[in-house]
């Protein structure tokens, strides 16, 4: 992308230095002139190093206007090589705050702490703590509105708000469980008709996605305690979220053809707040209860990602019938004996709900089929032991 030539940087810089000159000076003005939009728009947490230290801002206005100051503040070309060192700083960032500082004399210091903390970040910057657009820059990129502690107890208050939508969604799923057609919960999703319940229980399905969405969104921008995602509340909340609800995702993706627009679910369907609670729950520290045995089937299958397995073990078995190399038979048959192995591993163990082992459930039909071709095969090789490649022989 081309900048306009705003100012005349000293000559020896190279092009990529210049570039990045001309575009902070160009965001430098389009902020000043109040532009909703500019060339350059920063997002996330900027550190800004000296040798004396270091300060972080996430006001993008403010990350601007501070890289201006320092343009500024001395030469270009020495500006900007301090940009492209940032991961040397970084690496000493961490000591320096480890030593002892004066920041001004006794007579000089601010009477407030807030106006201390200003100080010392200006400081830190290499900036001279005179310097009166610095300050403002700084008072800009104080924080606004609600504390992270206060944010917290609020969406602890709409976490309870939303504890409906989940009832209704179990109420669903032990009700599927109960009935005549004996498909259990995620097939019976898969396959719903325009009832209304059905309807309500996808609708919920979304408003609890958008509230999970927007918890992650909020830990992202600093606005909660950064603790949060270790909290016994919060990770227990999101790891049931994602028992109970993900399988839905898992049936809705199967169900509208996604699979076959963008591959399968586990690869590329599943949604990103899956993923970060998969973290939360390994990095939890108490982990006692996974050594517990299971006397009766769990509620919700541990593996939420179990009904995804079944749908790519579907895909191969389905090609094992049509396949003829050798060698990609071999590897479909390698592939259906190790998900057959670990699903009767949670089998036994117990590690899923009473739908999975449901005579109609898709897990229950592909077992079904499974071991069928398998006897088949194996009936076959041993009458005609010469017409089968070995090799392929499950």
């Amino acid at each position: 992308m081309a900048f306009p030539r705003l100012g005349s940087p000293a000559t020896n810089l190279d092009d990529q230095t210049e570039g990045v000159f001309q575009l902070v000076l160009y965001s430098l003005q389009a902020v000043d002139a109040t532009k909703m939009s500019c060339g350059f728009w920063p997002f996330g947490n900027y550190l800004f190093c000296s040798q004396d230290g270091g300060i972080c801002i996430e006001n993008a206005k403010s990350v601007i206007k501070m890289m201006g100051l320092l343009l500024a503040s001395g030469s270009p070309s020495h500006s900007i090589q301090d940009h492209l060192e940032y991961g040397d700083y970084i690496s000493k960032v961490s000591l320096q705050f480890l030593k002892e500082r004066n920041l001004l004399p006794p007579e000089e210091l601010p009477e407030s702490s807030y106006e201390a903390g200003v100080a010392l970040a200006l400081q830190s910057s290499g900036i001279p703590s005179q310097e009166a657009d610095a300050r403002d820059c700084l008072k800009l990129a104080r924080r606004m509105g609600r504390t992270p502690n206060l944010n917290c107890a609020n969406l602890a208050i709409k976490l309870s708000k939303i504890t409906p939508y989940r009832a209704e969604i179990e109420w669903y799923k032990s009700s599927c469980e109960q009935s005549e057609n004996q498909m259990g919960y995620y097939d019976s999703f898969k396959q719903r008709g325009a009832s209304k319940r059905d309807s309500k229980v996808n609708m919920n399905r979304h408003k609890l996605a958008r509230f999970w969405d927007n918890v992650i969104n909020m830990l992202e921008k600093n606005e909660l305690p950064l603790d949060f995602q270790g909290r016994a509340k919060w990770v227990n909340a999101a790891h049931s979220y994602k028992l109970l609800v993900e399988p839905l995702d898992i049936a809705e993706y199967y169900r509208t053809g996604m699979h076959r627009e963008n591959g399968h679910y586990i690869s590329h369907g599943r949604g990103r707040r899956y993923r970060i609670f998969d973290r939360w729950w390994r990095d939890r520290p108490d982990k006692e209860e996974e050594k517990n045995k299971r006397s009766r089937f769990a509620s919700l299958t541990q593996d939420t990602c179990f009904w995804a397995r079944v749908e790519e073990a579907r895909e191969s078995l389905d090609r094992v019938r049509s396949e003829r190399d050798p060698m990609n038979l071999r590897c479909l048959w390698a592939k259906l004996d190790e998900f057959e192995r670990y699903a009767s591993r949670l089998v036994q163990r117990k590690e899923v709900s009473k739908d999975v082992v449901a005579k109609n459930s898709s897990y229950s039909l592909w077992l079904k089929d499974y071991k069928e071709l398998k006897s088949q095969i194996a009936q076959w090789h041993a009458q005609f032991p010469s017409f089968l490649d070995a090799e392929v022989v499950p």
